[in-house]
């Protein structure tokens, strides 16, 4: 097998991808299980992978996604605990009052220029 064909055969589930996602305008729902079908047959007979491999690259993949999901959740649910405690009206209060002087918005910069200068000087 040619190394372009084996690069358009690498290439091709991202391929479908953006044609069935962003061509066709389908939703993910419906697009994903396809670019899976053609990746997987891809794998089994163009690169002649063993199904019990694929299976378990399939299960890897699921638990990746639900870590990744959980992050995800995670993060949304932080989010809405910072706003109804009030946690995020405060941050935006200091932000703009921080962005009203010039000399606050810089002196961050210039203490971080000072420091990193002196370890410079140390070593």
């Amino acid at each position: 097998m040619s190394l372009g064909l084996q690069a358009f055969l690498a290439f091709s589930p991202i391929l479908v991808a953006a044609v069935l996602l962003v061509g066709l305008r389908w939703p993910a729902r419906r697009a994903m299980p396809i670019v899976y079908v053609v990746a997987a047959l891809i794998a089994l007979f163009a690169w002649q992978v063993s199904p019990m491999r694929v299976i378990a690259s399939t299960i890897q993949g699921l638990f990746i996604t639900f870590d990744i999901l959980l992050i995800i959740f995670g993060a949304i649910l932080l989010l809405n605990t910072l706003k109804h405690s009030g946690a995020v009206a405060v941050i935006r209060n200091l932000s703009k009052a921080r962005q009203g002087s010039a000399r606050l918005r810089r002196s961050p910069r210039r203490s971080w220029l000072r420091s990193d200068f002196r370890r410079w000087q140390r070593s």
